[in-house]
């Protein structure tokens, strides 16, 4: 009952809607009939009453002025005092209504000398007129039997065509609402069995081009997004495990050789070994904590002189010539993160320049433009897309002591698109490696 749910509401809105519409339509429409078939047969007998009454005041014999009498079922003459003088068609007519008489009194009640009424089964319409002989009643009366024979005909047709035709519509709705939904239950069924160990299946994509099939679409780049995300995380949490158990490997064989021979120890220097190795742990674990908090949220950003955080930096350069060359630009950033990009760059180009680090800062295209050069080896072409990646380094024979965890760059790129910007390696004009920053401005 619950997959079907949706379909049984569907039908049961269109076929209760339909229902509705049908039973107001029939109504509407019966009503109408009924007042236009009473209207034709009032106006009728009016006709027939001013025909008599003109001829009576003229003082002719009604009898030829009537035409066929359709639904006309008596006329009759009266005198003043109400008594029949005349009844046409001559022939005398069984049961006249009631109506007759009722008419004839409120015409007197009103005092009005023409005037039509409906009774229950009988339309009644008379007028008084002024002939040779004194003042006469002209009162014709016609029988509403066909009428209303004729709506209850339609009627009888409405009540058995609404239910069929509501049926019909409600067939018709769960056959279009199935069809429709089809795609939709094989994308359940196919979304059923995808798990943290099948992010690589991918939803059905219908070919109709409709919003099933862009639903479809959108679920299918979800799907690309949250697989390339467990890849990255996987990956992630390979690499931090690798990286942490090299140096907790190398504390433990330091503690086992000293713990062998403890006579023979330098307690100094393993303590200051252990110090070392400590220090390397603890900025390895800032560096993915920091990582991690950028992953799950954006920074808060105020607005602050990039300039000024440049030169609160350049002390990271503490082996290398350095040149700098910038101008007061403003941008919104996170201060702390900024400047952790700034000295991330700095010391990732002192510690691969041969001599000489240049820094320059200006506006390019409405853009801050922050460009770190170095004089070292550079980047190779085909490793400047993967240099951003976390404990991505260029070579491999050197050791996070050495060469550091390779989380310095990944953390630039990071807090770069963070800020909605984007970092980039390139060949520098000094020889070795430029990385160029671009943020947006600050036009406050």
């Amino acid at each position: 009952m619950r997959r079907a749910g949706l379909r049984i509401r569907l039908v049961l809105v269109v076929t209760v809607a339909v229902g509705l519409a049908l039973a107001a339509a029939s109504v509407w429409l019966v009503t109408g009939m009924s007042s236009t078939l009473v209207g034709e047969l009032e106006e009728q007998a009016s006709r027939k009453v001013d025909a008599v009454a003109e001829a009576l005041r003229d003082g002719r014999a009604p009898g030829a002025d009537l035409s066929s009498p359709g639904y006309l079922t008596v006329i009759q003459i009266q005198d003043e005092a109400g008594r029949l003088i005349q009844q046409l068609p001559a022939s005398p007519v069984r049961d006249v209504p009631d109506a007759v008489r009722e008419a004839r009194a409120a015409a007197q009640a009103r005092q009005q000398d023409a005037g039509s009424d409906t009774a229950a089964d009988a339309v009644v319409a008379w007028r008084t007129v002024a002939t040779p002989v004194g003042d006469r009643t002209v009162v014709a009366v016609s029988r509403l039997g066909p009428a209303a024979n004729g709506v209850e005909v339609v009627i009888d047709a409405l009540l058995v065509a609404a239910p069929v035709l509501t049926v019909f519509v409600g067939a018709l709705t769960w056959f279009a609402v199935n069809r429709a939904l089809r795609p939709v239950e094989d994308i359940r069924r196919r979304a059923e069995v995808i798990s943290h160990s099948t992010l690589n299946e991918r939803l059905p994509e219908p070919s109709t081009a409709d919003e099933v099939a862009r639903l479809s679409g959108t679920l299918n780049e979800m799907l690309d997004r949250i697989d390339e995300g467990a890849r990255r995380q996987r990956e992630f949490v390979s690499d931090a495990s690798h990286e942490l158990r090299t140096p907790l490997a190398a504390m433990r064989a330091d503690i086992e050789v000293t713990l062998a021979r403890p006579e023979a120890a330098d307690w100094p220097a393993l303590g200051r070994r252990l110090l070392d190795d400590h220090r390397r742990l603890e900025r390895l674990t800032g560096d993915l904590l920091t990582l991690a908090r950028l992953d799950e949220q954006d920074p808060a950003v105020t607005p602050l002189r990039l300039d000024e955080v440049v030169t609160g930096e350049l002390h990271a350069v503490r082996r290398c010539e350095l040149t700098v060359e910038q101008a007061p630009v403003a941008v919104n950033g996170n201060e702390p993160q900024l400047a952790r990009l700034v000295r991330n760059l700095l010391d990732n180009a002192d510690r691969h320049a041969v001599s000489r680090v240049a820094v320059g800062l200006s506006v390019v295209d409405d853009e801050a433009v922050l460009t770190v050069d170095d004089d070292g080896p550079g980047v190779p072409a085909d490793a400047r897309r993967r240099v951003f990646d976390r404990f991505h380094r260029l070579d491999a024979s050197r050791t996070a002591t050495t060469g550091g965890f390779g989380l310095g760059l990944a953390m630039v790129d990071r807090v770069a698109r963070a800020h909605g910007g984007r970092v980039t390696v390139a060949d520098a004009p000094i020889g070795g490696a430029r990385f160029e920053v671009r943020l947006p401005r600050d036009h406050t």
